[in-house]
């Protein structure tokens, strides 16, 4: 197969790529102006909430940004990350798209069972930590309702059919 052909088959490829689904359990949007919105996705693991994942869309002319608070065992990883202005789509309905990182640091405990510090224990944490702390509280307790499922989302079937056994 030559070149030429190569790449006219990775043109026809190339639209069938999209961003991937994330399975997020809840969402939240907020309007903050006309252009600008912030949206909250919530992924679960049993009952417990795994990942939270805040996006801004940019408003008018700036750069998206997330947020993303991962909870572990004894550990809450904060990642900031920048978007393309050409992803919003994907991003503001929760699709994992590519993403620079910007920042990422984690709080930890010694003991599960114990207060979550910094990872240089005695060091006092930066206002920006704080500020994604406090975040993450307002994001846990913010009201939240559940990301339709695929089955939700299904076109009803024609009741006109007969039904077949």
């Amino acid at each position: 197969m030559n070149i030429a052909a190569l790449m006219f088959s990775g043109l026809l490829f190339f639209p069938l790529l999209s961003a991937a689904d994330i399975p997020w359990t809840y969402s939240v949007e907020e309007g903050e102006d006309a252009t600008s919105s912030h949206y909250y996705f919530y992924q679960l693991r049993g009952e417990s909430i795994e990942r939270i994942r805040w996006v801004w869309n940019g408003g008018a002319q700036n750069a998206p940004t997330v947020t993303e608070y991962i909870l572990g065992s004894g550990r809450i990883t904060v990642r900031h990350l920048v978007g393309k202005r050409e992803f919003i789509p994907e991003m503001t309905s929760g699709k994992e798209v590519e993403l620079a990182l910007k920042e990422e640091y984690s709080i930890s405990s010694v003991d599960p069972s114990g207060m979550l510090v910094l990872p240089a224990p005695g060091k006092e944490p930066s206002y920006s930590q704080r500020m994604d702390i406090v975040n993450l509280i307002n994001l846990l307790a913010t009201n939240r309702k559940p990301v339709p499922t695929k089955a939700d989302q299904a076109p009803p079937s024609d009741s006109s059919e007969p039904v077949r056994k």
